[in-house]
């Protein structure tokens, strides 16, 4: 498994973007100008430029990837089934995995103000303990990276809460790496099976 993190958030030029633009598969292109804000255009461009460049180092492709959609939702490589990936973005950082085995990542802004409801939707009691915004963005994202790996999505709490119970007693699946970056106000977690 490889990932990279791209936490530099400048704006990109009109000249940059559309030259970005450019290098990226046509149904990426139509992807990223569905955004209604440049923000929103650029993280996503950044964020396929990131495996773009993953599959080219790890894996020696170099035509800008397309995508087709499983069952459940979750994108694979037309022609590259096998190979596994996962992107993110916020507003401070891009984040992609590749990998042999499946992967999922995820990146957020640390959250200043968590509200409560939102906090007992996603949380388990025992994760509720001594919350702090960095602690909640920091299970947000493990729980993602889960969710992202698996494809399954999550319809309600009672699959949400106890996602990481397992994970927390040493039984789970799944290894979780996660990175605090609070000076730049982010966090990451990147999921893949436990080996």
């Amino acid at each position: 498994m490889k990932f990279l993190i791209d936490d530099n958030m400048t704006s990109m030029t009109e000249e940059q973007f559309n030259d970005c633009l450019s290098k990226v598969s046509e149904q990426r292109r139509e992807k990223v100008l569905k955004y209604r804000f440049q923000a929103g255009r650029e993280q996503s461009l950044k964020a396929y430029m990131l495996l773009q460049r993953l599959l080219k180092e790890e894996y020696g492709i170099t035509e800008p990837p397309v995508f087709r959609e499983l069952e459940n939702g979750k994108p694979v490589i037309v022609g590259h089934e096998d190979i596994h990936f996962n992107m993110s973005h916020c507003k401070y950082a891009v984040a992609c995995a590749v990998s042999n085995e499946p992967v999922g990542i995820d990146v957020e802004v640390i959250k200043e103000n968590v509200k409560d409801d939102l906090a007992r939707y996603v949380l388990s009691d025992s994760e509720l303990e001594n919350l702090t915004p960095l602690k909640f963005t920091r299970l947000w994202t493990m729980k993602e990276a889960v969710v992202k790996l698996t494809g399954r999505g999550i319809t309600g709490k009672e699959q949400l809460r106890p996602l990481l119970d397992d994970y927390f007693k040493g039984k789970s699946p799944w290894q979780i790496i996660t990175k605090d970056f609070p000076e730049k106000n982010y966090v990451v977690s990147i999921c893949t099976k436990a080996k």
